[in-house]
């Protein structure tokens, strides 16, 4: 096998940051002369002793002496033991001049504890008969002075670990040492674990007085984050993981980093964990790992085997209850009275195994629950499988008693407990039952994970030809869709359409065969959907139903948004919505308006779209059908981005937002932080778009699916282009395309455009054209005046007019003119009129370009409001010709100033370089002298200096302090020190008036 893994020690810590960053700021006050002394505190496998050595390798490195020491829980152990191993560290590697300056006169008195210190020194101990309390506090006078003296050339860092298992002696010694050396270059950095004391009474006394002299800081460490166990596993095996691996670590370690460490271990040696190919995530192979690793069970028993056997009894009965339990219930099941295993259990809470928790008004008055669920798993498993049986059986029949006496509705909890139990029990049938009330109930209260949890277990249960096997598989199908488990949906409705067609049952295979359509799409897998679609509306079209419909819906949906066959689609979705209506479901009709509406908006007739959206919305809400209300927001927000409606589709957004997350299905959200970071970035909102990317990340990460991760990508990448970042835009696009390329060609056409947008920016013309090339053999088979075609083209036309290209121009210029008064990315006006300002039409762009100037300036887009302005200004000079050089460079100056006062620094540089390509022939024609020979012979204006002059236009172009800095070689302060002069001498206080500045007094022409 493969080996992955690395030890502890070897990974790279995570999750700790704020308690390092407070060791680190301890470190410096007593690298200034002041004593500090922290405690860390936390469960087992914590990190405690992770974050030690981690502190002490910072410590070397700023040249910090480091000595280690530790106790032991191991019998026959010294006094003062974490202090021995510590001091005869530095006994064996300091020199013996070193030691005999340190340890001075009182080496007769430190041998007493650290005889090596006198074999070192090669002195025979001589000492004399004192009092026990005189000899003591001789002896820790001369560990402080000693401890002082080692301090003195370098700081110390004195690190005692597992002081849970120290004697008193040692705490004794520890708090006289951070009483009396107060003024010493040393931090002292101790770890425990609170709950497993041996001498709890002597450490409390010594907490409290460390805290009375002001010098104790305390540190818990809480169980890491979900993304932090993510990072944990990540590094441990040295790739990326599966979220779902990611999900189920976190919840079986509860954040602790060795049992989580110990979990991959024990997973990666039974095969329940495997790497895909190529170097590829990590992955679950099974569902169900197997029990816990024996490193774990050996920990968790050690911890155990220090109570008293009556304790350790009680809690592997408690265990077989659950994770929480009742003394009430316990006493019951277990034959005692309420008192006395209340009094077990107090041994149990002092060693932190189990805690109490408050009452509610859904718990027993007297709850209790495990530390840590690894406590309960060691315990259940040390009992006996015909007793654990027998104690389920027991325990399931109490709580059956209990809401018999309370003549109450079962609650989800109480049902997920009956079912837990009596799936354990000899009781079949009742396991059977109340797991699917369970998972019926979980379904209800929006948790599909757990609902397929007790879904699964009621299958189990049942046999092969129970008739309620076909109607349960369909409902874990349905719960693993919702739980964005798609390939175990799709392995749920498989089973289910194999047993339709054993016992004869049509509609159950075709309600099967729509389930596993949804999933195949779900997945991107775009031919089997469309195959298990097409069979759900044949085997559903015998009768009518429900479901007959939403076949129809989910079809046409597929043919018009993955494939663009809008025929077959408007046939589908035609039928559905007379079907729905003809059944007088009020969902279904507005699934089908919907679905519709979406149809013919995406096949340019949006007049008559929009209208059927609006409705299925209104429907939605009216019935209150979260799932539908954010499919049709969706829509909506799309269409009235095609058709030029901005504003109402940044409107939309909080509306979209409340349900989808009503939904409970990250499914829902998918795409939407995505959208709602180009609507944000539009208006140069450029904060508000980062975090929507950032919380985008964070839904599609808990996505199976790829599609949603690759349009962020895309999409982040598209948004980093104009802030000047274009390297890192054309990496993270083409990333993006990559999976395109692979999994979903058939959309390639919609994203290809963004790449070679890029490139023709960056001035990569060849690989640009190409873009043009392919996306002009993509589009081609695109129905005519569709979506798909418009959004293509839109980014055609964009990179033609970098490139200044008047043959793609001309070409692009006819089939883009149907979509005139759209935006798709951007406004197509703008792009029509920077088209026909190519071709020579010059009416027409003025037209085009007056029109986007409205839009823009109506709907607050900066950057399309820049954009338009500085082809106007190109507009000029071609209408007027020299005489309308200045006209024009006042359009050029608010377009430049609006584009660096808004964060785009990308097209400020962009319009001055198209500046130079339109307006140098009309210069030549006005006999005016070329940029070069007037720069080189025409004064500075302002009494500018030549370097300020530079910087000036670098500033123009958009570059920031550090890539002027670098550009010039020069650094960043001097810089800085440039600007502020340029701004006395010019009499402006920004960087975009000082772009205004240069453009208007020549410097950039």
């Amino acid at each position: 096998m493969q080996q992955y893994g690395l030890s502890h020690d070897e990974t790279a810590l995570v999750g700790r940051d704020r308690e390092l960053a407070r060791l680190r700021s301890l470190e410096a006050k007593s690298r200034a002369g002041s004593l500090q002394v922290a405690l860390l505190a936390g469960e087992p496998g914590l990190g405690k002793t992770r974050l030690l050595r981690e502190i002490a390798r910072c410590a070397r490195q700023q040249g910090t002496t480091v000595l280690e020491g530790g106790a032991s829980d191991a019998e026959g152990m010294p006094p003062y033991l974490p202090f021995l191993e510590a001091l005869g560290q530095h006994i064996r590697s300091a020199s013996t001049d070193e030691l005999r300056a340190q340890a001075g006169t009182m080496v007769s008195v430190l041998a007493t504890i650290l005889p090596e210190l006198s074999l070192r020194l090669g002195e025979s101990v001589s000492s004399y008969p004192l009092p026990p309390e005189q000899a003591r506090l001789r002896l820790f006078e001369a560990v402080g002075v000693f401890l002082s003296a080692i301090a003195t050339p370098r700081p110390l860092l004195l690190i005692l670990d597992d002081l849970h298992w120290s004697d008193r002696a040692s705490l004794d010694l520890l708090c006289h040492v951070a009483q009396h050396q107060t003024n010493t270059r040393l931090l002292i950095v101790g770890a425990y674990r609170d709950g497993e004391l041996m001498q709890r009474a002597a450490f409390e006394r010594a907490l409290t007085e460390l805290a009375r002299l002001r010098l104790l800081t305390p540190i818990t460490l809480a169980p890491l984050t979900a993304t932090a166990v993510a990072a944990l596993a990540s590094g441990y095996l040295g790739a990326a993981v599966d979220p779902a691996v990611s999900r189920l670590l976190a919840a079986q370690s509860e954040g602790n980093p060795f049992l989580a460490e110990e979990l991959l271990r024990g997973w990666l040696e039974s095969g329940a964990l495997a790497q895909q190919q190529d170097g590829g995530a990590f992955y679950l192979v099974a569902p169900h790992p197997p029990l816990l690793p024996p490193s774990i069970l050996n920990a968790v028993r050690q911890r155990l085997a220090r109570l008293a056997p009556a304790t350790a009894e009680l809690l592997r009965c408690a265990s077989i209850i659950g994770r929480t339990f009742d003394l009430a219930l316990l006493a019951r099941v277990t034959g005692q009275d309420e008192e006395s295993a209340e009094e077990c259990l107090h041994e149990a809470v002092q060693a932190r195994l189990i805690h109490q928790l408050p009452p509610t008004a859904t718990t027993a008055p007297t709850p209790f629950a495990f530390s840590h669920d690894t406590i309960r798993q060691c315990l259940y498993q040390e009992v006996r499988a015909v007793r654990r049986l027998r104690l389920h059986t027991r325990i399931g029949q109490e709580l059956e008693l209990r809401l018999a006496r309370a003549h109450a509705s079962t609650s989800a909890q109480q049902l997920a407990e009956l079912a837990f139990h009596f799936a354990r029990s000899g009781e079949v049938e009742r396991g059977a039952t109340y797991s699917q009330r369970a998972a019926q109930q979980a379904l209800q209260t929006y948790a599909p994970a757990e609902a397929m949890a007790h879904q699964q277990t009621a299958l189990q249960l049942l046999s092969a030809d129970d008739p309620r096997r076909g109607p349960w598989l369909l409902e874990l199908g349905a719960a693993a869709l919702l739980a964005s488990a798609w390939q175990e949906a799709i392995d749920a409705f498989q089973c289910a359409q194999e047993w339709g067609r054993r016992h004869g049952e049509q509609h159950l295979i075709g309600c099967a065969a729509l389930g596993l359509g949804r999933a195949y799409w779900r997945q991107e897998r775009i031919g089997p959907a469309r195959l298990a679609l097409e069979q759900a509306v044949a085997e559903l079209s015998a009768q009518t139903t429900a479901e007959t419909v939403e076949a129809l819906v989910e079809l046409g949906s597929l043919l018009i948004l993955s494939l663009h066959q809008q025929e077959a689609a408007l046939t589908c979705l035609e039928r559905a919505l007379d079907l729905a209506r003809q059944l007088g479901e009020r969902r279904l009709e507005a699934a089908a308006c919907r679905a519709l509406g979406n149809l013919l908006v995406r096949t340019n007739q949006i007049e008559s779209g929009l209208p059927l959206l609006e409705q299925a919305l209104s429907l939605a809400i009216s019935l209150g059908e979260a799932l539908e209300v954010s499919e049709c927001c969706a829509c909506l927000t799309m269409a009235y981005g095609w058709h030029g409606a901005l504003d109402r589709r940044a409107q939309l957004f909080p509306l979209w937002l409340e349900y989808a997350r009503r939904c409970h299905d990250p499914y829902q959200l998918r795409h939407l932080y995505t959208h709602l970071a180009s609507s944000y970035a539009l208006r140069s909102q450029w904060a508000e778009a980062d975090e929507a990317l950032d919380r985008s990340q964070s839904v599609v990460e808990e996505l199976a699916s790829p599609e949603p991760a690759a349009l962020l990508q895309w999409t982040r990448g598209l948004l980093l282009a104009p802030r000047g970042h274009l390297s890192e835009a054309e990496d993270l696009i083409k990333t993006a395309l990559v999976w395109y390329r692979q999994h979903a060609s058939q959309s390639l056409a919609w994203w290809l455009g963004g790449l070679g947008f890029v490139q023709a920016i960056q001035g990569k013309q060849q690989e640009a054209r190409t873009c043009l090339a392919e996306l002009e053999t993509l589009v081609a088979p695109l129905p005519a005046e569709s979506m798909p075609l418009a959004h293509a083209l839109c980014f055609m036309a964009a990179t033609s007019a970098v490139l200044a290209d008047q043959t793609w121009a001309t070409r692009l210029y006819p089939r883009l003119l149907p979509f005139r008064g759209q935006f798709h990315s951007f406004l197509v006006d703008r792009l029509l009129g920077e088209l026909a300002l190519l071709t020579g039409e010059t009416a027409a762009a003025e037209t085009h370009l007056a029109r986007a100037e409205a839009a823009a300036r109506r709907l607050s887009l900066s950057f399309e409001l820049a954009a338009t302005l500085g082809t106007q200004s190109f507009l000029v000079l071609v209408r007027d010709g020299p005489q309308g050089i200045a006209q024009a460079r006042l359009r050029l100056e608010e377009a430049v100033a609006l584009s660096i006062s808004t964060g785009t620094p990308t097209l400020a540089q962009l319009l001055q370089q198209q500046w130079q390509e339109w307006v140098h022939p009309h210069e030549r024609a006005a006999g005016r002298p070329d940029r070069s020979t007037r720069l080189a012979h025409q004064p500075l204006p302002a009494g500018l200096s030549a370097r300020e002059g530079q910087v000036l236009r670098l500033v123009a172009q958009g570059k920031s302090n550090r890539q002027i800095a670098e550009i010039l070689v020069i650094s960043e302060r001097t810089v800085a020190n440039h600007l502020r002069n340029i701004f006395n001498k010019t009499g402006v206080d920004n960087r975009a008036a000082a772009a205004v500045f240069a453009i208007r007094h020549g410097l950039l022409d």
